[in-house]
């Protein structure tokens, strides 16, 4: 028997702190994000907001690290990613010859390369897809595959929604069509991800497959699912409850509901909403907890990182602090390898 780490962390726009002069606070920060790395000692590490190419993240890897733990890097060099903020997966040294990353290409021949979305009530229809693909860890683990889906489903639309939500009238109006525009464009890639995990059960009994990341609906989440929809992307990615099989159990589940949250943020829409909020989710398929597989998760062996992210943040300034998301981790038993 043994016992694997998997951990993930949104570290907020860390190619900022990868520049060639950063400040004195950048520096701080940068330093704090790698002492926590170290302190958690993940065997997988799931990096959401991650730095932009594969030239950044050999750096900090390799550099800030001191090559303990290694990317895991498409082999074609295509992720499908835009924007500067990328997923990556971080393997301990020595699952590096085991890891490698599922082809763009493959993904989209399960699923759908684009789509179609129509918004509430019209006919008229849109073409969307991933602005940040999903990125999937696959680890051959003497013959055992196992997936883990990355995500970053993030509303685009927040930038100046606050000023518009607080004008009321005609601009409240405005930001509100446009956040449900958003909602519905991310469920349906929350429903592309149901798409890829439903074609794996098309080919094995049980797979193994893990999904991490942060899934943020975007603000008033209780008001848009009230007043307006009747879904959110954690629902969506879990699956059906009356396909069990399929269905994904959450890490959290038995965490202490006071300690399940992963971000304090106010809520413009909804400024009564708790500000304690889990946006960052471990999720995994259901023959990893029957023991029926190679790997076994038990219960409580998930856990939000608050101690040791706040040990580490405590002396530091706003501008040095790691990231305003603490880190998911979830602890595996192998029973062989």
């Amino acid at each position: 028997m043994g016992n694997l780490k998997i951990t993930s962390w949104n570290v907020e726009h860390l190619e900022r702190l990868l520049k060639e002069a950063p400040s004195a606070a950048e520096e701080a920060r940068r330093d704090a994000v790698v002492k926590e790395i170290e302190w958690m000692d993940p065997d997988i590490l799931c990096l959401v907001e991650g730095p932009c190419g594969e030239e950044s993240i050999d750096s900090f890897a390799n550099d800030l690290l001191g090559g303990k733990w290694q990317a895991v890097k498409a082999g074609d060099g295509r992720y499908g990613i835009s924007g500067s903020q990328w997923m990556w997966f971080l393997v301990r040294k020595n699952l590096s010859g085991m890891a490698s990353l599922l082809p763009v290409d493959t993904w989209d021949a399960f699923t759908s390369t684009s789509w179609d979305v129509h918004f509430w009530g019209e006919f008229e229809q849109v073409r969307h897809r991933h602005y940040r693909h999903p990125q999937v860890l696959v680890l051959d683990w003497n013959g055992f595959r196992v997936e883990f889906i990355g995500l970053h489903l993030k509303s685009k639309f927040v930038n100046r929604g606050e000023s518009m939500w607080n004008a009321g009238g005609t601009e409240r109006e405005e930001f509100i069509r446009d956040a449900l525009k958003a909602r519905i464009k991310m469920t349906t890639e929350a429903a592309n991800v149901r798409q890829y995990i439903d074609a794996k059960f098309q080919q094995l009994e049980k797979p193994a497959i893990f999904v991490m990341g942060d899934l943020n609906d975007g603000p008033g989440k209780e008001y848009f699912e009230q007043l307006y929809l009747f879904f959110d992307l954690i629902s969506n990615v879990q699956g059906d409850i009356f396909a069990a099989s399929k269905y994904l159990n959450h890490a959290l589940f038995d965490f202490p509901d006071d300690l399940r949250w992963t971000v304090d943020f106010k809520d413009f829409v909804d400024p009564d909403r708790p500000t304690h909020i889990l946006l960052d989710h471990i999720l995994f398929t259901q023959g990893l907890v029957d023991d029926s597989l190679p790997w076994r998760i038990d219960s409580q062996a998930g856990m939000v990182e608050h101690e040791i992210h706040d040990l580490i943040n405590a002396p530091l300034n706003k501008k040095e602090k790691t990231s305003d998301h603490k880190p998911v981790s979830v602890k595996v038993v192998t029973k062989e390898g």
